[in-house]
């Protein structure tokens, strides 16, 4: 009778469970339909709970010249998410003794100009500031690939000045990544993409994921491009041609394929599970607080939620995943969704796949901000949950610092919008009195919060 009674209590939960993931489903489903209705998401997602993938799903097309319809087994630019893999390389081969975060770059790397630098500090963002890509850019002849090796060569020629000293201040940057993916290169003795597919693509038969060719004309079959709506309009917003670094970029992935190295942390991982506290712990930068784990990856809504998203001309991917609810959320996009939905959206999923009524997604009213004319936003916002945030300009570049006294750049991403880099809130400002913005809008991928000026 017992046992019945069990049994009957499993089913009915069992029955409650199905129930829910389908509400799930029907509702995300709704949501991407409506908003692909008003060109505001067009590209795949995979969403899944322990061990069970509840929707995998396209929207729209892929190629919209031949109608190819979006799958999420097609492969797009994943931008900065290379960089969570590139760190896992890092520190799996210093799990495994073979480097240590300690090391000089210059003992792998002799061609690298700048003492004191260590490996850490590649993964950290904390080398000072290397030139952005447009630099080297400049400097090669237009028919050149753009290699680490070009880079590097530029680097010790030219040594440009670095923004801060090594390990003072965070600052992004992904070419430090690039470097990193080079010391794995002569450490392993393998070329990147071997290393990534022994150690992680085959693994997790991420079948999709490739580096991609230095050439746009080198490309294997189809390859999905980019675009843009501007007055729902479709206008191409095409990757560059002639890029053959990677380690911080250039690293193609699925939908289907990012859902799974998002699984992978907590769901049958191929790394040991002290090396996954190692790539999910903290990091300090002069004892101020970074918000980027050690293996790239940002804190979502808990301390054992994690995410990462990549952005590159029309391309947008994002992954999150939640070891403690055991869930994983995966899209991909190739029409340049708006940066005011951004946020939003990925904070609409998590409420979701949390079991939360989702805000709607509507954009802010924030005022226009010219890049001539920031000083209206200049000053003191305390920020609900936040705290004191000081935005303040350096020959007329804006920055940033929060609590933890860490500087950062601010990028203005579009007319009312900047984004913060290795912080990770969209940032808009209503209110404008005189020649002062008085409220601020602060938004992360998982959260929304309202700041009011502080006069000092």
């Amino acid at each position: 009778m017992m046992r019945s009674a069990l049994l009957g209590v499993f089913a009915l939960l069992f029955v409650h469970q199905s129930l829910i993931a389908q509400n799930k489903v029907a509702i995300i489903d709704t949501l991407l339909n409506r908003l692909n209705q008003k060109n505001l998401f067009n590209g795949a997602i995979v969403v899944g709970e322990r061990d069970s993938i509840l929707l995998s799903k396209g929207y729209g097309y892929a190629n919209f010249s031949s109608t190819t319809p979006f799958t999420p087994d097609i492969p797009t630019d994943g931008g900065a998410i290379a960089e969570t893999l590139t760190a896992t390389a890092i520190l799996l081969l210093a799990d495994q003794q073979k480097l240590s975060l300690l090391d000089s770059v210059q003992q792998y790397i002799p061609e690298y100009p700048y003492a004191n630098t260590q490996i850490w500090n590649l993964l950290t963002h904390s080398t000072g500031g290397l030139q952005d890509y447009g630099y080297y850019f400049e400097k090669i002849p237009a028919t050149y690939v753009l290699n680490t090796k070009a880079m590097l060569t530029l680097l010790n020629e030219q040594k440009p000045a670095l923004l801060y000293p090594p390990d003072s201040n965070f600052s992004y940057d992904s070419p430090g990544l690039d470097i990193a993916a080079a010391i794995v290169e002569r450490v392993s003795g393998e070329s990147y993409q071997t290393f990534l597919s022994k150690n992680f693509f085959e693994p997790l038969k991420m079948q999709q994921s490739f580096i991609r060719p230095p050439l746009l004309n080198q490309w294997p079959g189809e390859r999905i491009k980019a675009y843009t709506y501007e007055n729902d309009v479709l206008e191409l917003a095409d990757i560059g041609d002639r890029e053959g670094f990677y380690g911080g970029s250039n690293i193609w992935f699925s939908a289907n394929d990012l859902y799974k190295w998002g699984k992978s942390f907590y769901h049958q991982p191929i790394v040991d599970e002290s090396l996954i506290r190692i790539i999910t712990s903290w990091v300090s930068i002069q004892g101020k607080l970074s918000a980027l784990r050690l293996g790239g990856w940002y804190q979502g809504r808990n301390s054992n939620a994690h995410y990462f998203w990549g952005s590159v001309a029309g391309f947008y991917s994002f992954v999150y995943w939640d070891s403690q609810q055991q869930f994983t959320i995966a899209f991909v996009s190739n029409t340049n969704i708006p940066q005011w939905v951004r946020p939003q959206l990925t904070s609409a999923l998590i409420d979701i796949m949390e079991g939360h009524r989702e805000q709607p997604i509507v954009e802010p009213l924030a005022e226009n901000v010219s890049e001539k004319q920031m000083q209206p936003m200049v000053g003191k916002y305390s920020i609900d949950g936040v705290g004191l945030v000081e935005i303040y300009l350096k020959e007329n570049i804006p920055y940033l610092r929060a609590q933890s006294e860490m500087e950062y750049r601010i990028l203005l991403v579009d007319g009312k919008t900047f984004y913060v880099p290795g912080l990770d809130p969209w940032i808009s400002f209503q209110k404008r009195q005189g020649d002062k913005f008085q409220n601020l809008l602060w938004r992360t991928s998982y959260s929304e919060s309202k700041g009011s000026r502080v006069e000092e």
